[in-house]
Parts: C-alpha cells; structure tokens; sequence
C-alpha cells in the first residue's frame, strides 16, 4: 500500500496537533481561570487587565477556528504571546497572590516545541526579566502590594517562588527538548523506511511492466501464428471440391479465429490477464455472421453483458462455446424462412459464479434436424463446459437456448 503524503507522520504533523490541542484546552482553562474570581460577574466591575485577558482568551479562541489555515509558527508565536500577556497582567495586578503565575512554566515548554532551544533560552531570560522587574516594583514600593500581605512581600519569598518556577520550567523544557530529539529521531527513521518502500515499489512497478510488456509480445505472436494458421485454412477451403470439406474448414478456421481474438484483445490491452467480454462478443460475432450468413439475412445480435471483464483462463473455452452456438444458429437454426432472425447473449453474475445464456429464435431442435449441435461441435462444447466446470441447461422446442453456470475461479 503507498503511504500518500497526507498520512505520513512529520515532526511538523505532530506539533501542530500538539499545539492545536494545547489552544483549544488553555482556552478553556484560561477562561474559567478568568470567570471565577469574577462570580458574581459585573461588567462595571472590570478593569483595564481584565479587558486584556479577556481579550487574549477571545482572540485564542479565535485562533483554534482558524487553525486550518495558520502556519505552526504563526500559531505558537501567538501563544508564547498570550502565555506571557497572562502571566504579566496577573503578575503585576497581584503579585505572589497571582493564580496563574504557574503558566511561567508554559513559556520555555512551547519555545522548544514550537521553535528551539536558542529561542526557548531566550524567551525564558525574558519572563525572569519580567519577573524580576515586577518583584522589584513590589519589594520598592512601586506597586500596591494590595491584598498580597507583608509576609509574602519579602525577598525571601520573591526569590523562591523565582527559583522555584525556573527549575520546574526548566525540567519541563529538557524532558520536551529530549521528547523532541526521540520524536525527530522516530520520523527520520520512518522517513528512511519510506524511502526504500518507495525504491522498492518503484522497481516493483518496473518488473510488473517488463513482465506485462513481455506477455504483449507473446499474445501478439501467438495472434499472429494463428492468423496465419487460420489463414492457411481459409486457402485451404477454397480448394476443397465439395461442399462439406469448405464447411468443415470454414468451421476450424472459426474456431482459431475465437481464439487468436482473445489473444488480440489481451496485448492490446493494458491488463493482460483479462479480457473485455462485451467488445470480444461482439467481434467474434461479427466474423461468424460475415463467414456463414451466405444468404445475407438482417441477423439481429443483441448483447446483455453485465460482466465487464473475463478471466484469460475462460476466454478462450468461453470463445469456442459461443462460436459453436452462434454458427449453428446460422447454419441449422435460420435455414427456414422467418420474419426475424434475432441471437441474444446474457452474460451476468450469480454470487461466485458467472452465468450466460445463449438464445435465438429459431427452429429449434426437431427429429428431422438431429444434427443441429451435434457431432463435433457438441463434443466440443461439452468438454469446455465440463473443462470450466460449468452447470448447463438446454432448452430446444420452438427455439433454441442454452445456458451455463460457472464458477469465477476455476479448481
């Protein structure tokens, strides 16, 4: 099975669902973050901080929608962005009593995974920075500790929460970085794997088309060796001095005739172990009715064809039968005068089997006309029904048909 572009795994495939992932569920997250301390929620009772989370939690939202059509860079930038907006906003309104300060650790573990290490470095340098100017605002006196408490508001604690944030954000941002290496490790390796399938395959194809291009050639000799012999037969008739000796060829050139057509549609066609059946009926048809329709009756063939190709393997018996019955149609079943002369040939499926039914309105079959399928051609017919394992039933009264049943794959 080839592996289309689409299904294979990328290192890209994989950040993107991990960051798509990551919008939709922060989203949620930052949104209930943001609607609890609110309960009972005002409008008149939100600042300008508030405006701005509420703002980013919108426009994350906004981003999930349109995840289709934005690149992962543009994606991941945008998120960095909204992480550290909302680390800053919540930092600076409520220091250590900041409920989502934990998001610290966010911003090193999405620039490794979106960007690299180099970026991820410098992106964690930033929010320490961040993080120290703001403590820094606290300890002085430059921002209203507010609701935050003398006791949190000392060094000590500053500097804690600091290096405590920073070696969590740091374990999460190396077991990433080790993920990432594993994970470009895998898809290098699957890329490898897909390369020699491809080479593989690619030669595969090759042989296949050598091989097919070869069974052509034979096909087409096979044909051509049998047009001569049925052409040295056909030379043959007109020398015969009477007329059963020219029937008798005309019949053995016929029936090479079935067969070299099935050799002919094989190397003409791009599968050469089938057979289109419709177009080889209809051609064998054609050269039957101009070989034996001596008085030139309107003979009216009507094909019913339902199976589209045939098996090599019954084409040619299948050829040979309908060659018998098409002939003794003309011969035996349309030697009376009628208003119409009219073959019908069904060809359907049963299940496992396939199934075709021979039909002209005919004579039929009468005591005085106990040659008609009879001799040779109904010993033919019945040792290639029997060679395709085929069930038969005869009508002949008032008409003339025959039907068979044989499996699609022969034992």
């Amino acid at each position: 099975m080839t592996v289309t572009k689409e299904q294979r795994i990328t290192i890209e495939s994989v950040k993107t669902k991990l960051i798509d992932s990551f919008v939709l569920y922060g989203a949620i997250i930052a949104l209930i973050a943001f609607l609890i301390p609110q309960i009972p929620f005002r409008l008149e009772n939100l600042d300008l901080f508030n405006y701005i989370d509420l703002t980013v939690i919108l426009s994350v939202f906004t981003l999930y929608y349109f995840r289709k059509k934005v690149s992962l860079f543009f994606k991941g930038g945008f998120i960095l962005l909204a992480v550290y907006l909302f680390f800053v906003a919540d930092l600076y309104q409520h220091g250590l009593n900041s409920t989502v300060r934990t998001v610290f650790v966010l911003i090193p573990f999405l620039g490794i995974l979106v960007f690299n290490v180099r970026w991820a470095v410098l992106l964690f340098f930033i929010s320490i920075l961040t993080y120290i100017i703001i403590a820094y605002g606290y300890l002085a006196g430059y921002l209203s500790p507010g609701l935050l408490g003398a006791e949190l508001n000392t060094p000590t604690k500053w500097i804690t929460h600091g290096i405590v944030l920073s070696l969590v954000s740091m374990i999460i941002a190396m077991f990433v970085h080790i993920f990432n290496k594993s994970l470009i490790q895998i898809i290098k390796q699957q890329d490898e794997s897909y390369r020699v399938l491809k080479q593989q395959d690619l030669e595969l194809k090759q042989n296949i088309e050598e091989k097919n291009v070869l069974l052509q050639e034979i096909h087409h000799r096979v044909k051509n060796n049998l047009a001569v012999v049925s052409g040295l037969l056909d030379l043959q008739s007109g020398l015969a001095t009477d007329e059963f000796s020219r029937s008798a060829l005309k019949l053995s050139t016929n029936r090479i005739l079935s067969i070299s057509k099935v050799h002919e549609l094989i190397y003409q066609s791009e599968d050469v172990s089938r057979i289109h059946l419709k177009k080889y009926i209809r051609e064998l048809a054609d050269i039957i009715i101009e070989s034996f329709n001596k008085a030139r009756r309107d003979i009216d063939v009507k094909l019913d064809i339902n199976i589209h190709y045939l098996n090599v393997n019954h084409g040619v018996p299948i050829g040979i039968i309908l060659n018998e019955l098409i002939t003794n149609s003309l011969k035996h079943g349309f030697n009376e005068i009628q208003d119409s002369y009219q073959i019908q040939i069904s060809a359907f499926e049963e299940e496992e089997h396939y199934k075709i039914v021979y039909q002209d309105n005919g004579s039929g079959v009468t005591d005085q006309k106990p040659d008609k399928l009879t001799g040779l051609g109904a010993t033919l017919v019945d040792s290639l029904l029997t060679q395709i394992e085929a069930e038969s039933k005869l009508i002949n009264t008032g008409m003339y048909q025959l039907s068979f049943r044989f499996p699609k794959e022969i034992s």
